[in-house]
């Protein structure tokens, strides 16, 4: 990459790093299971037609819609950071985050990535009509924690996005119906497979974590609804099959500093969102991070209750321990 680029992610590294110059020097260069790689837009676009060895995280200086314009074509890059977010503080950890999840050095849990010191609430949640209420509990305690008020309504959007897909969107994709569930209908999920919440501070982030037990989202289906949402003409085609255009969670990804997804096939689909607490100045930095798994695993047999009063999701299978 370039070579301010270069020094920039180098700073933030605790680890030894190596730069390289050319192309054929990152190809050749030695590695083991714990090298990451990190390039810029023009050395993507150097090596098109090449698959770099293991990971890659793009130091971008494209907007959010050209970095996402990379995916499709770039089926080996999951990883990509704005260059603005490297002048903020929370870099490092970030980076340090990342790097660490790539290698294997700890289990693919995103909840880890808040750190030990964050400040914050974690619920389960069985009713789809229950969030509401704990939007408003969330409100409270974002306001209590000093986070703009710009903020916390895109907070309050990104959180009742992820409780949405997961009550309504995950089970059509999983399978357990065959059609798009009413917004106007209570879903309920059994106790052992409930929504986990969780939202918090740590420094001048504030973050929303969810996971629920489905395992529903693909790569192809999130590259999807993120190409049409990210056209600049705004014709977005509306898509039946979900009950929407999928607009929502492209609002999720233009308005975090960082988003990152997690799903392990058939098994749990996790998200955690990072927005800082008060706007600032400049470019916005944007971060995303995607890991999909297979789990290797049969799927879980879900059904509808059609005897309840309302739609209810229960399971006819005892639910595996991830």
């Amino acid at each position: 990459m370039s070579e301010p680029l270069a020094n920039a992610v180098c700073e933030r590294l605790a680890s030894e790093t190596e730069i390289v110059r050319s192309a054929r020097e990152f190809l050749e260069a030695p590695r083991d299971e714990h090298t990451v790689s990190f390039l810029d837009d023009s050395a993507i676009a150097e090596l098109d037609t090449v698959t770099p060895p293991g990971p890659v995280i793009a130091i971008c200086e494209k907007p959010l819609q050209g970095a996402v314009g990379l995916l499709p074509s770039h089926p080996w890059l999951s990883h990509v950071v704005s260059a603005a977010l490297l002048a903020y503080p929370i870099a490092k950890t970030h980076l340090s985050n990342v790097a660490s999840t790539l290698v294997g050095e700890r289990k693919q849990r995103l909840l880890d990535w808040l750190g030990s010191d964050v400040e914050g609430r974690r619920v389960r949640l069985t009713h789809a009509n229950k969030r509401v209420a704990r939007l408003e509990r969330m409100s409270e305690f974002f306001e209590s924690k000093g986070v703009g008020s710009r903020t916390l309504e895109l907070l309050r959007d990104v959180a009742e996005e992820l409780l949405t897909n997961a009550f309504y969107d995950a089970p059509v994709a999983a399978g357990a119906v065959r059609h798009p569930i009413s917004r106007t209908h209570d879903v309920e999920l059994p106790e052992e497979a409930a929504c986990d919440l969780v939202y918090g501070c740590h420094e001048d982030l504030a973050l929303i974590r969810l996971r629920d037990p489905f395992g529903a989202l693909t790569r192809p289906r999130l590259l999807q609804v993120l190409g049409r949402c990210a056209r600049t003409d705004m014709q977005v085609e509306v898509d039946e099959s979900m009950g929407g255009a999928g607009l929502g969670l492209w609002r999720v990804f233009s308005v975090a500093t960082f988003v990152a997804i997690s799903v392990l096939e058939n098994r749990h689909t996790e998200i955690l969102v990072g927005i800082r607490k008060r706007a600032a100045s400049g470019p916005r930095p944007f971060a995303f991070h995607l890991f999909f798994k297979d789990s290797g695993r049969p799927q879980r047999q879900w059904r509808l209750d059609t005897e309840a009063s309302e739609p209810s999701l229960t399971v006819d299978i005892e639910l595996e321990a991830d």
